[in-house]
């Protein structure tokens, strides 16, 4: 097994557009993103589905406080309600305790996580219990849902009391099931282990633009991903395997240049706690950096559809392909690697909404060339996964 989870950019900057907060309205609600919410299949085909709602904004634009006395998710398909989810009293109090504590630094760390102000504003202002005064919002972050059928859409509805008086909001946000348009082909040719996946477990999947990455590692003898101690790059499988495109596009940018630093791998006798503790002040020193430095050495591939593929962390040296080229599925972009929050080489992919390696919503993707071994039937890959790439 892989040494340790193969990190890449979790929780790093991004920006999704979302409609704001209509700026004359008492009471008003917003997600982030705000097109649509991308669903995760969990079983075969689509059958079994997951939903992640990363971050509802509840904003009091009128005069005066309001009391929030509940929000309701409805969970729609063809205009019917089907599930709902009710939060009240002590619930929804510690969700929006919850939801005030970015404040304490994540939305100055990662504001882009909340769509760069579109979501809460320039300078927000969280209360941390239900009641909201004029100009306040309250955030009720990562909701989840699972569900057996269909489900096309979902309904957020905010209750509330001004002055003793009821009044409401709501929000209508379409559900994509159909995951990407693009027909794609696996990155990787050959046997390989998804370390991280789309599933709602993940790390990946709390952070918008890699929420249906994935984290690719080769394992060899003894199921571990490297040889000898592990010390050098040049010690694990998966290190300089070429990186093919997984469709028809264009090379949209390419990065090359970012160092491969061994510092990032776990020493031989580090335990697990020290070595997560030292990542993370690695992962704090690149943060600091800017996105490549997150990222590494990276290719952005245009698909059509509104659809970009992301390769990331790979290999430094000169690049394979250029920004412009036309490149066909199968066409080797470039080497796996372990440049930027790496924390073992491998390849990290993703499919988003936007041309940029974070600023993008997530899309899961699929593959039609890929055999799952130890599954009993085809089926979304999930994370710890053996995967046959022909």
């Amino acid at each position: 097994m892989p040494r340790c989870h193969a990190g890449t950019f979790v929780l790093a900057p991004l920006a999704i557009s979302t409609s704001a907060h209509a700026a004359d309205a008492p009471l008003s609600v917003a997600t982030c993103p705000s097109k649509s919410l991308h669903a995760f299949a969990l079983g075969p085909g689509t059958r079994f589905q997951s939903l992640l709602v990363p971050n509802v904004a509840i904003r009091n634009g009128g005069d005066g406080s309001t009391e929030i006395t509940a929000v309701e998710f409805e969970l729609m398909a063809n205009g019917a309600v089907v599930d709902t989810r009710r939060l009240s009293g002590q619930e929804l109090a510690a969700r929006a305790k919850a939801g005030s504590a970015v404040q304490n630094g994540l939305l100055q760390l990662f504001p882009s996580q909340f769509c760069d102000g579109g979501l809460l504003g320039a300078n927000p202002k969280l209360s941390a219990t239900t009641s909201m005064a004029s100009g306040t919002s309250i955030l009720v972050p990562n909701e989840t849902f699972a569900w057996r059928g269909s489900r096309d859409a979902l309904r957020i509805r905010i209750t509330a009391l001004r002055d003793g008086k009821p009044e409401s909001s709501s929000l209508l946000v379409p559900i994509d099931t159909a995951g990407a348009k693009t027909s794609m082909r696996f990155p990787l040719t050959g046997t390989w282990f998804v370390a991280v996946a789309g599933t709602p477990h993940g790390a990946h999947r709390w952070a918008l633009p890699e929420a249906f990455a994935y984290d690719i590692v080769r394992l060899g003898a003894g199921n571990l991903s490297y040889k000898n101690k592990g010390e050098r790059f040049q010690d694990y499988y998966a290190y300089g395997a070429p990186v093919l495109a997984v469709a028809d596009g264009t090379v949209r940018e390419v990065v090359s240049d970012q160092p491969e630093d061994p510092a990032v791998l776990r020493r031989p006798d580090e335990s697990l706690e020290a070595y997560g503790e030292r990542s993370g002040q690695i992962q704090q020193a690149l943060l600091q950096k800017g996105d490549h430095a997150l990222v590494g050495n990276s290719v952005l591939i245009d698909h059509g559809n509104g659809e970009y593929s992301v390769y990331a962390h790979l290999k430094t040296g000169a690049p394979l392909v250029h920004v412009g080229q036309k490149v066909a599925a199968g066409t080797q972009i470039g080497w796996l690697g372990g440049s930027g929050n790496s924390t073992e080489p491998h390849l990290h992919f993703h499919l988003c909404d936007a041309p940029s390696t974070l600023h993008c919503a997530g899309i899961p993707p699929a593959f039609t060339n890929v055999e799952l071994p130890y599954a009993d039937a085809p089926r979304t890959i999930e994370a710890g996964d053996i995967v046959i790439a022909k």
